[in-house]
């Protein structure tokens, strides 16, 4: 496949018939990120409501596969005074610094654009010890946990998935799916 080239799709008969979709029907395409959807672009009450059905399943087994790559928070090891899960993320040090917004490094964006780093650009921030003073740097990764809609990252947590494991997953562009 040449280097601009779109990727081909091929709609299997199998596929279409399991779908009820005929050679009559006009296909509306759905761009999300990570995904394509194909509905037809006409449908009956009825058609409708089997295909939320038919997302919620494709959702409901896609959240399955996050949180089982991601496991079960352990509270960094040191225990749960609350015995459910959605405890453990809330008793996690280091699940619930990913929550907190105020770990996020904010500069004005007449700094960044003097320092030549771009303003919508994510940070690092750096002490030295000695003199006191912090260094705010353009982080070499820029997708991280911040990145996961809130909805699904509230879902996530209240269910004790390790919101850490998730960070590091996304931060290395681990393939979860599909492997």
């Amino acid at each position: 496949m040449k280097k601009n080239q779109m990727p081909q799709i091929g709609l299997p008969a199998d596929a279409c018939e399991r779908s009820g979709f005929n050679d009559k029907d006009t296909l509306e395409l759905h761009a999300e990120p990570s995904a394509l959807v194909f509905m037809k672009d006409k449908m009956t009450a009825l058609e409708v409501a089997n295909a939320i059905q038919s997302l919620s399943a494709l959702a409901a087994e896609l959240t399955v596969v996050l949180a089982s790559a991601c496991g079960l928070c352990n509270n960094c090891d040191e225990g749960c005074e609350d015995g459910c899960p959605a405890g453990w993320v809330a008793g996690c040090s280091l699940c619930r610094d990913l929550l907190d917004d105020s770990q996020t490094v904010h500069i004005p964006g007449y700094l960044l654009e003097e320092a030549g780093i771009p303003t919508d650009a994510r940070l690092e921030a750096y002490t030295d010890e000695d003199s006191g003073e912090i260094t705010v740097t353009e982080s070499d990764i820029q997708q991280d946990i911040t990145d996961v809609p809130p909805g699904i990252l509230a879902v996530l947590a209240q269910s004790g998935v390790c919101l850490a494991e998730l960070d590091e997953l996304i931060m290395q562009e681990e393939i979860i799916y599909g492997r």
